[in-house]
Parts: structure tokens; C-alpha cells; sequence
């Protein structure tokens, strides 16, 4: 049923400003900042023209030398083999695909756009812009929290899925982290009697053995916290200012290194002194997205709490798109319909967008629909988030009832 055009009274109006709620909901890039990381000799590797990705990983280990009896040829006495400089392992990964559309039609155009004023008479042109604008961004925003969903799920499962909720293995790409990394807690953290510290200088322990490096960060579940903050305890541990092992405060910044994960979202709680003698920084982190129902969920889950050490390498590679080579013609088509060019534009409520993310990630093109009444604009992206000093994060699980 066609509607009724209806005539403009006598009333005066005002056409207040629209309010577009997607300029206010920022887009968390905190499990990001822990991958490509310059200050920790992480690489970020854009492959454009490749579909798969090579690594040698060579393993170290921290043995003595040998010790063995003057005046004999005789092997160590320990049964030391020789030294092997060559034992690597070779990871080769096809990239995965991440694509976003969004269409345009020609009875779109006819009509007003969010935010037009009924007599400024915009032309279908700009119409198509602004209507393209938008489409644009909100891709980039949705890629980006995919991006950080992925992220998150390399640093706490030590695997990525190539798409999100698979369970075929020769979907999911894994990262090898030491069976041994991921440790259920003694007691549940809001049990009686839990042993917080214990649990937590247990696991620094874990990545010193297992990852040669000293744990340097906690990132840990809103539920885990709020269990650690109410137990006894803990508090009795963080009353008593001669051994000053604990403080939980917003008084005291963070270190510089720790300012790209602060920037990106995460929420400095305070630091830690372990029994152990090890120093680790506290994040919590209250970002959600939403699944494919429209259900919020957390990207850092309640129950877990992650240790890493901040100064270890964690690799990005970022994969070829999966449409035919952009052509001068094709390029001045897009820019004369979109009103920017390939490359794109990158929203401004993205956090930390200049260290963490950058325009080569992404491809944008479109294409017109057969008849001439629509077309669509497309943005396509292809992560790997790679754990590659893989044992140096250790994942404290089930710590709440």
C-alpha cells in the first residue's frame, strides 16, 4: 500500500541535529596491542599477494654445558648429547577471510537520509555517498571487533579459528602452547579457602620454565576479581604494608611499556608482588561485542585470568584479498560512487587506532547490480594473530565456582 504524501502545515519546526548512536560506541582494540607490539620485536607482515604464510619457529633451552673427564674422549658424564643449532619447526598457514557487504538501492536515494533537513534537497549523488559512508565504517568497526574476538581467543586458547564457532581442527589454526599453560585454579577463587597467590606465582612459574621469560602482566576476568578483592586472604596481604605485596590502586600508572595496552582498553588495576618475587602489572577488561543473536558477551571471560609477559613476541599477518586486481577504471568507478577512494577511511572511535591499526589491513571495492538499481560496497580482511613465543602466556581457568 502506497503512502499518502501529507502537506507541511502552518506550525513552525526545528530539525533538531540526528543522533547517531554508533559514533559513540567505541571499538576495543586491547587483545590487538599485545600482538604486533614494535617495543617487543613483533612483526606485522602484510602479504597481499600471497595466500599463505610461512614461520620457522627454533626452540632454546636453558641446560648447563657439559662437564667431562680431563685426558679422555669420552661422552659427558651426564650422557649430554651435542649441541643441535638446527632443530626448528616450519608452520605454513592459509589466511582466513573476513567480508562485509552493504548495499545500496535506487529507491534508497529517492529518499531522505538520517539527519537531512525535509528542504535542503540533497541530490541522489550525495545521498549515495552519505549512505556509502556509513555502510564503510560500520564494515571497518564489525572487522575490527572480529579482529580483537580472534585476538582474544590466540591468547587464551592458544588457537584461532579461521571462522568464528568452527570446531573442524583443519579450520582452526594452532599455536602449539605447552599443555601445561593452561591451569585450573587449586581452589575456585569464591570457594573457601581460596589460594590466589599461590595459584598466580604457580603460573608466573609456569612461563618462566616453559617460556624463558618472566611474567610481567595479569589480565583478569571481572568475576575472577571481584572473588580476589572479597577474599580474606588477600586483604590480609594487601594490609601489610612491611612485606607490601599487593597494591590495588588507580594511584599508581603503570609503567611506560604497559601504556599501549592502557590506550587500547585495558583497565590498570594495581600490581602485584608474588611470595615468588614476581612482579606482575593487573588489567581487567570490560569490553563486550555482540554474537550472531545479539547477545552480549565479554571478550574476556569471568572465570579466567591471563599471564603473559609483556616483552615477548606475539606476531600479526595480514593476508591477500579475494577479488580481482583494482584497475584505474574500476578505482575512478568506486571513487566517483562512494566519494573516497580504495583505500578507505578509518572511523575515529577505533582506540589506539594509530598504533594498532592501520588502512593496509583492509580492502575495499564494490560492484553495481545487473539492471543499474543498486550496488554494493564490499570490505574484505584476512588476520592471522600468532602467539609466536606462544609459552610465554599462561592461562589460569575455572577460577569461580
Amino acid at each position: 500500500m502506497f503512502e499518502t504524501p501529507q502537506a507541511v502545515d502552518t506550525y513552525p519546526r526545528v530539525m533538531v541535529d540526528a543522533f547517531d548512536e554508533r559514533s559513540i560506541i567505541s571499538v576495543p582494540t586491547g587483545f590487538q596491542s599485545i600482538f604486533g607490539n614494535p617495543a617487543s620485536a613483533a612483526k606485522t607482515v602484510f602479504s597481499a599477494d600471497a595466500s599463505v604464510n610461512d614461520i620457522d619457529i627454533l626452540r632454546g633451552n636453558e641446560k648447563l654445558a657439559a662437564t667431562i673427564l680431563r685426558g679422555s674422549n669420552g661422552r659427558a658424564l651426564n650422557g649430554q648429547k651435542n649441541t643441535n643449532d638446527q632443530n626448528y619447526t616450519s608452520q605454513s598457514r592459509v589466511y582466513p577471510l573476513i567480508e562485509e557487504e552493504g548495499d545500496i538501492t535506487a529507491d534508497q536515494i529517492n529518499k531522505r537520509v538520517v539527519g537531512e533537513n525535509p528542504y535542503m534537497n540533497l541530490s541522489k549523488e550525495m545521498r549515495m555517498q552519505i549512505l556509502s559512508t556509513g555502510h564503510h565504517q560500520e564494515h571497518v568497526r564489525r572487522i575490527v571487533r572480529t579482529f580483537e574476538f580472534l585476538a582474544s581467543k590466540s591468547v587464551l586458547e592458544g588457537q584461532m579459528p579461521a571462522k568464528i564457532g568452527t570446531t573442524n581442527v583443519n579450520l582452526i589454526y594452532d599455536f602449539h602452547r605447552a599443555a601445561g599453560n593452561t591451569i585450573p585454579g587449586a581452589v575456585a577463587w569464591d570457594d573457601a579457602s581460596p589460594l590466589i597467590m599461590d595459584d598466580i606465582d604457580g603460573a608466573c612459574q609456569q612461563g618462566r620454565e616453559q617460556g624463558h621469560v618472566n611474567i610481567d602482566m595479569g589480565i583478569i576476568g571481572g568475576g575472577a576479581i571481584d572473588a580476589m578483592l572479597n577474599d580474606t586472604l588477600f586483604q590480609s596481604q594487601a594490609d601489610n604494608r612491611r612485606i607490601e605485596l599487593i597494591e590495588i590502586s588507580d594511584k599508581n600508572p603503570v609503567p611506560p611499556r604497559f601504556n599501549r595496552f592502557v590506550e587500547s582498553g585495558f583497565v590498570a588495576r594495581g600490581r602485584l608482588r608474588t611470595p615468588k618475587g614476581y612482579e606482575v602489572w593487573l588489567f581487567t577488561y570490560n569490553e563486550v561485542y555482540e554474537d550472531s543473536a545479539g547477545v552480549p558477551q565479554k571478550y574476556m571471560p569471568d572465570d579466567k585470568m591471563v599471564l603473559l609477559s609483556s616483552t615477548a613476541r606475539f606476531d600479526r599477518y595480514f593476508g591477500p584479498s579475494e577479488v580481482l586486481p583494482m584497475t584505474a577504471s574500476r578505482e575512478a568507478w568506486f571513487t566517483e560512487t562512494f566519494g573516497f577512494n580504495s583505500t578507505g577511511l578509518i572511523p575515529p572511535n577505533i582506540k589506539n587506532v594509530s598504533a594498532v591499526v592501520s588502512p593496509a589491513m583492509f580492502y575495499f571495492d564494490g560492484y553495481p547490480a545487473p539492471g543499474g538499481k543498486a550496488v554494493t560496497i564490499r570490505s574484505q580482511a584476512a588476520p592471522i594473530f600468532a602467539t609466536t613465543q606462544t609459552d610465554a602466556i599462561v592461562v589460569l581457568t575455572d577460577l569461580l565456582l
